[in-house]
């Protein structure tokens, strides 16, 4: 919930800025200025990096002792707060929302949010300008021999924070939402922070969570270029990535697997393979048809499977589209897998028990189980890395959608229109427009199922017309690389639970 509310937070005020939320209350001690930061870029062009915090500074990593003069600032940097329903106005709020439809028409939560007066502190960057001039970096050190070991990762040195001022609470309330067009009903799980001036909260039963004053909810990062004499050099530019020297890089037995849609050099933006694009605005739905044809590519594995286990690969992510914790764990436990490395399953024990037994049996399905698992009754599947590529591609752009589009995923396949959704990327011309009348479109003459996909695709920036006599899909104004995830997000369920694309 905590990071809901977070993520929430920056979507509002700087959706398109340097803040990174915080995902994790306990990382908020971690997060002090100049503490380091891991960003590990993402195997996929349209994969958002993930930011790290650990538990070490800039200072624990330098040669000379002597400790840097720190020249902090704290000012106010806004209040933030709102109420809101199922609509979201423009303004400082934040919608921290998980969507979810059924089939009958439920009762909702409301959301209100306050974080209350917010603070900001910062790091001069000119005197760490200074610091890194005259300072050298100590490349014996255990972390950043790790970081430099992982090739994809790289080291950053956080300038900025904001901080909360007051205490608050996250909570939930219940409300009724109308239904949405005929016996579909919405469902809506809505969270409420709130401020308290005077630092007490009035508690419900509906409480979840306390933040304390000065919690860190909001962060700024530097990237760090380190040379191979220990040297380095802070990015204060857009188009300056930072990382290792190639030669530290050399000296790295490690290999990185490189399919159609992946990077191969952690250190250098550009230095892609495969696909890469910049998705236009108002755009025909067409112009991603090479995006699609990799990820059709990438989920040829899943193909190999015997119908059966496909089958329940396929329930199994039809149940997490619910459960986003779990998709944003898979993601981290098979991107690890996927290259060949031990993952870190300590975040499993966390879950709630169902949700854990089925996390653990994909991964058993994908040729993975758990240490200390009683698995004697299982069959043993031969672990298989492609296999674990195409999981995690398909893990990767889950987490790249918002609760919301993933709650309205769960619908689309419940109503089974995902081979109409599939059909509509995969054929769509130059121009955007089919036929109104398309028999293989013909689910979308019905108001509901038409609302349901209209509902999905703007979600991610796609735009679902119906006009007299066509139906029109094209990108949105600046669409980002949500209508890429969505697209590999169908493509990979198309091809778990057997649907043939249309040509």
């Amino acid at each position: 919930m905590f990071a809901k509310a977070t993520s929430s937070f920056v979507k509002q005020i700087e959706s398109s800025g340097d803040l990174i939320s915080i995902r994790s209350l306990n990382d908020s001690d971690k997060l002090q200025l100049l503490s380091l930061v891991t960003k590990r870029k993402k195997g996929w062009f349209w994969q958002k990096p993930k930011y790290h915090p650990s538990s070490f500074s800039l200072q624990d990593i330098l040669t000379d002792d002597s400790p840097i003069k720190a020249a902090v600032t704290e000012s106010d940097f806004l209040k933030y707060e709102g109420k809101f329903g199922d609509n979201l106005q423009a303004g400082t709020g934040a919608e921290v929302a998980n969507l979810s439809f059924n089939l009958e028409g439920q009762d909702s939560v409301a959301l209100e949010s306050s974080f209350g007066n917010l603070k900001k502190q910062e790091f001069d960057l000119h005197q760490l300008l200074k610091v890194a001039e005259k300072r050298v970096i100590k490349l014996d050190h255990p972390f950043v021999q790790q970081t430099c070991e992982e090739r994809n990762e790289i080291l950053c040195v956080v300038h900025e924070k904001i901080i909360t001022s007051q205490k608050c609470s996250i909570s939930e309330h219940l409300q009724i939402e109308e239904k949405c067009g005929g016996m579909l009903g919405l469902k809506t799980k809505i969270l409420k922070v709130s401020a308290s001036d005077a630092g007490t909260i009035t508690k419900d039963v509906n409480v979840v969570l306390e933040i304390p004053p000065r919690t860190v909810i909001a962060y700024s990062v530097t990237e760090l270029f380190i040379n191979q004499n220990g040297q380095f050099e802070i990015c204060l530019l857009s188009d300056k990535c930072g990382g290792f020297d190639k030669v530290l890089l050399g000296k790295n037995k490690k290999s990185i697997a490189c399919s159609s849609l992946t990077c191969v050099d952690g250190a250098n933006k550009s230095q892609e393979c495969g696909v890469v694009m910049d998705v236009p605005s108002e755009t025909s739905l067409s112009v991603l048809k090479p995006a699609i044809e990799e990820a059709n590519q990438q989920f040829q594995p899943f193909t190999e499977l015997p119908e059966e286990k496909s089958q329940q690969l396929f329930k199994f992510y039809c149940d997490f589209l619910y459960h986003e914790d779990v998709i944003s764990l898979l993601e981290n436990v098979l991107d690890k897998l996927s290259s060949a490395e031990q993952p870190n399953l300590i975040a499993l024990q966390e879950l709630e028990s169902t949700q854990a037994q089925k996390a653990k049996d994909l991964l058993h399905i994908l040729g993975y189980d758990c240490p200390n698992d009683d698995d004697s009754s299982k069959d043993k599947d031969a672990p298989r890395r492609e296999l674990f590529t195409a999981a995690f591609c398909l893990f990767g752009a889950l987490d790249g959608l918002s609760e919301e589009s993933l709650a309205v995923l769960g619908i689309c396949c419940e109503i089974q229109i995902l081979p109409t959704l599939l059909y509509l990327i995969n054929n769509i011309p130059d121009d955007g427009m089919l036929p109104v009348d398309n028999p293989d479109l013909h689910l979308l003459q019905e108001e509901d199922h038409f609302y349901i996909a209209q509902r999905l695709f703007a979600l991610s920036n796609v735009c679902l017309e119906k006009e007299e006599s066509s139906i029109k899909v094209v990108t949105g104004k600046q669409p980002g690389m949500l209508p890429v995830c969505l697209c590999v997000v169908l493509q990979g369920f198309a091809t778990l639970s057997g649907i043939q694309r249309g040509i």
